[in-house]
């Protein structure tokens, strides 16, 4: 019985999870075209399904409750730009996200700027139902630029991540 449970787990593990780059090529193409003068090349990917999530969900028995996401993307790229500096501010992140998900109206929620180290985090949003569908976070670091992209039900995850605060809301603790 134990070796069926773990076949079926692998099955479902190696079914719904993919080391390939091809759901984000929208958005990285998107980026060369902004920005010609770079290229961007591939070091790492991994893209997790429902399917993942689902199993997470059975193992922790819904404790920790993700099987409201759909998918999770993952990739890393070597910037190569020649003899220009690295400099992404003049990069429209929202049409980069766009190219990928178009159905989504898409917002920069954050941006920082460090030395050596920029990051967006951006929002796609369902503006008929007036839902959070969508995460997406641009790491750029020296010479690497990562990309994570999160689909899903993300209003239920808020929810049920913000859940313990509300229950404790209001009490006062005194010490």
């Amino acid at each position: 019985m134990k070796n069926v449970i773990m076949l079926a787990g692998l099955l479902i593990l190696t079914s719904c999870m993919s080391f390939s780059d091809k759901s984000l090529r929208p958005v990285r193409d998107s980026i060369t075209q902004q920005m010609p003068e770079i290229k961007l090349e591939k070091e790492f990917a991994v893209s997790f399904g429902g399917g993942v999530f689902n199993l997470i969900d059975v193992l922790t028995l819904n404790a920790a409750d993700v099987s409201d996401m759909d998918h999770v993307q993952v990739a890393v790229y070597k910037v190569s730009a020649g003899r220009h500096d690295l400099d992404f501010d003049d990069l429209d992140f929202e049409e980069s996200v766009q190219a990928k998900d178009g159905d989504l109206v898409w917002e920069t929620i954050v941006r920082v700027r460090d030395e050596g180290e920029q990051v967006w985090v951006l929002v796609g949003m369902d503006s008929e139902r007036n839902t959070l569908e969508a995460v997406a976070v641009f790491v750029l670091e020296e010479d690497e630029l990562v990309l994570i992209n999160v689909d899903g039900d993300l209003d239920r995850m808020i929810e049920f991540a913000l859940q313990p605060a509300v229950e404790h809301r209001g009490r006062v603790r005194t010490s």
